[in-house]
């Protein structure tokens, strides 16, 4: 994935905070990192820093989300990594920044980072202070720190993972030169996994909601439009958006989700949208006060075939397949896919049902976990 469409979502969090200063470029190799400064809410570890427990060591702090499906794939990579240099004193502090609104609460982090099985410490950044700290602009953006607390290696995005093992090993040599490591490096050289020709297309990153939609990635095809603050009645939309979404039924629009708003069932109630790609993940939370629900899925208008359903969708005694919705996160909605276009529908049956974001995968990149 291009740089500039990882960057969309940091650059939004910026906007999101007026007191921020402009965006810029990353710290580059060569610069002394920040720390880890401020009361902080820290997972799997008690609160860290460079100048005191980390001293010395090798480190890489990684920026990531956990609805984040960019960041997502990587953790099998980062495992590997962790597991095979934290012996010589190498650490990985995940530096967790939210990017929906449910995102900030540090209980839902913590429910994430033991949902993806993550080992190492991570520290709740909801404020971005540490992100602002390193110019990051992405997620995932790692930064490779020394054992003499200087930056030696940036990256924005997934992939090169050969790479950063082969950095990391050299920078463990500097600071013990006797460091007996195995053989050879076992991650695979980096291939192109984002390309159509070799991997398939898919379609852009989608966001639903007023702000994130209308700036970042997200036009309504209904002709009723955004109504930011507002519950609108939205009648289907015979017409298709580039890169867009359409709604049916009963929606508050507020700025990170539309949110279902009907409270009596309507499963003709929905938020489609046409796709192409191998998987399709959609980021769906439940408002305030709002129980467990289920949602409906439709894939051009039928129920999902047993050999396109995603790992969180199931089907019930009348054919029709659903999601259990009981928490914010990202959902696997769609896997195995042809090559053609498609549409897919979500229809809640309970009000406060919120649905946040479309990604899509190709059948390059696939070799995660799904949890």
């Amino acid at each position: 994935m291009s740089r500039h469409r990882l960057a969309t979502r940091a650059l939004l969090a910026a906007l999101l905070f007026a007191a921020s200063p402009a965006a810029h470029a990353e710290l580059t190799p060569g610069t002394p990192a920040p720390d880890f400064t401020g009361a902080r809410v820290w997972i799997n570890s008690t609160p860290l820093s460079l100048k005191k427990e980390l001293r010395n060591k090798v480190v890489l702090v990684d920026f990531w989300e956990y609805t984040c499906i960019n960041c997502i794939r990587t953790l099998p990579a980062l495992r590997r990594i962790y597991t095979r240099y934290k012996p010589y004193g190498f650490e990985i502090i995940g530096v967790h920044a939210p990017e929906f609104d449910f995102a900030y609460r540090p209980e839902n982090v913590r429910i994430g980072t033991k949902r993806q099985r993550i080992p190492w410490p991570v520290v709740v950044d909801s404020d971005f202070s540490i992100w602002r700290a390193y110019d990051s602009n992405s997620w995932p953006n790692k930064f490779l720190i020394g054992s003499n607390g200087i930056i030696s290696r940036q990256h924005g995005g997934e992939g090169a993972y050969g790479e950063l093992e082969r950095q990391i090993r050299a920078e463990i040599k500097k600071e013990h030169p006797k460091a007996a490591f195995p053989a050879a490096c076992t991650i695979p050289a980096d291939e192109d996994d984002f390309s159509p020709s070799r991997c398939g297309a898919m379609s852009e990153e989608t966001y639903v909601g007023t702000t994130r939609g209308s700036r970042w990635g997200g036009e309504i095809a209904n002709r009723e439009g955004f109504q930011p603050g507002k519950t609108a009645s939205y009648v289907s939309a015979p017409q298709q958006v580039r890169r867009g979404f359409s709604a049916h039924g009963l929606w508050k629009n507020n700025p990170d989700d539309f949110e279902h708003a009907r409270s009596t069932p309507a499963p003709q109630d929905y938020i489609g949208i046409r796709y192409v790609g191998s998987e399709v993940y959609v980021v769906m939370n439940l408002k305030k006060g709002a129980g467990p629900s289920r949602v409906y899925v439709t894939r051009d208008r039928k129920p999902l075939p047993a050999a396109r359903r995603g790992v969180d969708v199931q089907g019930d005694a009348r054919g029709r397949t659903f999601i259990d919705l009981r928490e914010g996160r990202m959902y696997y909605a769609i896997q195995g896919e042809d090559a053609g276009p498609h549409e897919l529908r979500l229809s809640p049956t309970e009000p406060g049902v919120a649905i946040n974001s479309f990604t899509f995968g190709n059948r390059c990149l696939t070799k995660f976990d799904r949890l």
